[in-house]
């Protein structure tokens, strides 16, 4: 069996309502399919995150269209680790031309369509491919909740069995700290309330942020620095208490272990993908067991990436809460023609073989942008 095409699939759904972040507003959810095919007929599917920039979408579609693609033509798709390093070591100069993160990006979208094909191949899910199941449900924390009324809305997911609710800060300050405030209160004492201020600080005034919010018992602070600002972490891990979380910019094991070594992470957040698929996903998880520390895992995108982390958490100890998108976006549930099981706070491992999931074709062809 070899590989006979491999296409990028760009998704859009207009927002009601710009969604905002400390870095910029996103007027559409950019969702970004890989799907590998092969001579035999049989296909994989995979995941690119494409949320920032707003042409991530066409930057991603060249990227694995006219620089991936003639790589794998005519390959053993179930070589996967051969291919995540023939992909890798063809492309991973050029991430300095234009970017690892487009790179390692890219990658993991082919190496997550292609565990998903070799899972259908043995007629396995993927989280046995990866070592067997340590888990069948996953405990999620409730993020993109409504900035209108953060409060009733953090009270809402409660309410529906979420144990962990996380609030995004990075605006003005004042406000932000008014607003955890809030979510504490409504949530009560025995729910955890997690922040993530995406990269909008410097040094100094994280440590203000943390310092401000150190009375409402944060389960986490995330990305509180730009993400390659080590020194940074250092400094402010050793004059804050709150723990730190950060990862989801971290690319590949390198980015990972210069993270840890600043001994400032407390949770490591890989998003595979982002971080090269499944595959160099599973190696950045180990580093954080190696040093006794809980991953996780980042997924900011379709239920089709969605279902990958439910195998890689599957196959990998050492997970805590994984990141639930409940923002509305109907679109990230609806790519798929069965939904994913999540209830009552915790999401269940599809049990089918490969991703266990399969496209809604009349769906995609609606969202999908020509390009």
């Amino acid at each position: 069996m070899k590989i006979s095409n491999v296409r990028f699939v760009a998704l859009r759904q207009p927002l009601s309502q710009p969604l905002r972040l400390a870095w910029g507003a996103m007027h559409y959810r950019h969702f970004g399919l890989v799907v590998v095919e092969t001579e035999a007929g049989l296909t994989g599917i995979g995941e690119t995150s494409v949320n920032f920039p707003g042409w991530a979408i066409t930057e991603r579609k060249a990227t694995i269209e006219e620089g991936l693609k003639p790589l794998l033509i005519g390959e053993d798709p179930l070589d996967v680790a051969g291919l995540w390093q023939k992909m890798h070591r063809a492309f991973a100069r050029l991430g300095v031309l234009w970017g690892k993160g487009a790179v390692m990006s890219a990658i993991g979208g082919v190496d997550i369509a292609l565990w998903d094909l070799a899972g259908k191949v043995h007629d396995k899910p993927i989280y046995e491919l990866l070592g067997g199941r340590h888990q069948a449900r996953v405990p999620l924390y409730a993020t993109g909740l409504d900035p209108g009324n953060l409060a009733d809305s953090a009270r809402s997911f409660v309410d529906q069995g979420y144990r962990a609710v996380k609030v995004r800060i990075g605006f003005d300050q004042a406000r932000d700290i008014a607003n955890v405030e809030a979510v504490r209160r409504a949530v009560g004492d025995q729910v955890q309330v997690l922040v993530d201020a995406n990269m909008a600080y410097d040094v100094e005034c994280a440590k203000r942020m943390a310092d401000a919010l150190q009375p409402y018992r944060l389960y986490w602070l995330e990305e509180p620095l730009v993400a390659d600002d080590l020194s940074g972490y250092r400094q402010l891990a050793e004059c804050v208490t709150v723990p730190l979380a950060a990862g989801e910019n971290q690319f590949d094991v390198a980015d990972a272990e210069a993270l840890l070594a600043t001994n400032a992470i407390r949770y490591l957040m890989p998003d595979p993908t982002r971080a090269g698929g499944l595959s160099e996903a599973q190696r950045i998880c180990a580093l954080a067991q190696a040093r006794g520390l809980p991953y996780s895992p980042h997924h900011y995108g379709s239920d089709v990436g969605f279902a990958a982390v439910l195998h890689l958490i599957a196959a990998t100890p050492g997970s805590d809460y994984l990141l639930r998108d409940v923002a509305p976006a109907p679109l990230r549930e609806s790519v798929l023609l069965t939904p994913i099981n999540v209830q009552d706070g915790q999401a269940t491992v599809p049990e089918g073989p490969g991703l266990g999931v399969e496209l809604n074709w009349e769906i995609v062809r609606t969202h999908q942008v020509s390009m």
